[in-house]
């Protein structure tokens, strides 16, 4: 039997978690052991990890985090007054370093020195929650595993990566999966040296089980009576809330009677929820939250709408494609793909304008 070691962050309710936990789903358990390792093994989908899995918490990290995410002049700072001389002198050197060329490898080198590799050795080892700096360094350089592979969720010129780091670590990689096929192009196109390791491996969508899960979800219970337009998705800039609302805005000073309803919740919600009462629409606007069944939602939706500004697969389009309600997506990654072969889905620009044309078309068809 091999044994498979999967990395992830965490196991948050979110796109990449949802698809980690389908893949699952689908691995014969008489050939393959299933390791996890999390380096925060906390989020709302810890509870949907088959019992069978074996679950390790990665914490090499836990006292590093504030070196990792504050600005390096305040922990420069900070040691300096700490009296820690040498310390701070080491991290001045990284910083530099880091500035010159962009790259945060020996960063991280410096910061695991003195962190043990992993115990156990590993058939497959997966950098699943790919990229991400923390993640493909402790898969390359802290587990031993006769294949490593790396696994790429987001169009990589559109998310901040460490390119060098990449072009450093990801050698070590025997395949490289990509979500999409135009998220494979585009990292092909910014390393074409890892090119002939690439492959697209699209996320694993049960659609059999969708609809079934929907009539155990909670649904609308407003009883509104126009155009109900939905949304899926962590609250953040990168899923493109802001456009939705401003959107919304357009659609309302055309006469259309309507409410976009978000799924999900983020460090941006309170912002946008400023953003709707500064527009003043916030009673056509509902934040729904976390909703770890999300299913009746998106049949029971008049149009469904994703307005994000960059994915690699998106999962919840995916999912909505799953019912027969007309789908609006921007240009991100994969949306032609995924709705070149639906008949009532449209893919349209970023912009505000754009959203809300295409949002209106959809609904004069109805």
């Amino acid at each position: 039997m091999k044994r498979i070691f999967f990395l992830l962050s965490a196991m948050n309710i979110g796109g990449v978690e949802k698809s980690f936990l389908s893949l699952l789903s689908i691995i014969p358990r008489e050939q393959y052991e299933i390791h996890l390792g999390l380096i925060r093994p906390q989020g709302g989908y810890m509870e949907y990890i088959p019992k069978d899995v074996q679950i390790h918490s990665i914490d090499c990290y836990n006292d590093k985090w504030r070196i990792i995410n504050d600005p390096p002049l305040q922990i420069i700072r900070g040691l300096i007054q700490e009296k820690k001389w040498i310390e701070a002198f080491i991290h001045l050197l990284l910083y530099l370093h880091f500035k010159m060329t962009g790259n945060r490898y020996w960063f991280y080198k410096y910061l695991l020195r003195n962190k043990p590799t992993m115990k156990g050795h590993f058939d497959i080892a997966i950098a699943y929650a790919g990229p991400s700096q923390a993640i493909d360094y402790y898969i390359c350089k802290k587990v031993n595993a006769n294949t490593k592979i790396g696994w790429i969720h987001f169009d990589v010129t559109r998310f901040g990566i460490d390119r060098r780091m990449t072009r450093k670590l990801y050698p070590n990689y025997k395949k490289i999966f990509i979500v999409s096929e135009m998220a494979k192009e585009r990292f092909d196109s910014l390393f074409p040296t890892l090119k002939d390791r690439t492959e697209v491996f699209r996320n694993i969508v049960p659609v059999e089980q969708i609809p079934q899960l929907a009539e155990q979800g909670n649904t609308f219970t407003d009883n509104y009576t126009g155009i109900r337009i939905l949304t899926v998705g962590r609250i953040s800039k990168e899923k493109g809330q802001d456009i939705a609302i401003q959107a919304l805005k357009i659609l309302l000073e055309k006469g259309i009677e309507t409410r976009w309803y978000f799924v999900g919740d983020g460090n941006m919600r309170k912002e946008y929820e400023l953003l709707a009462q500064k527009l003043q629409i916030n009673n056509h606007i509902i934040f729904l939250g976390t909703q770890v069944n999300p299913y009746a939602y998106m049949r029971d939706c008049d149009i469904y709408m994703q307005p994000s500004r960059h994915e690699g697969f998106c999962i919840t389009l995916a999912e909505a494609l799953c019912f027969t309600n007309p789908v609006v997506a921007t240009n991100f990654a994969g949306a032609e793909e995924q709705l070149k072969s639906r008949e009532n889905g449209k893919v349209c620009g970023m912009s505000a304008e754009e959203i809300a044309d295409a949002v209106s078309e959809s609904i004069s068809k109805l």
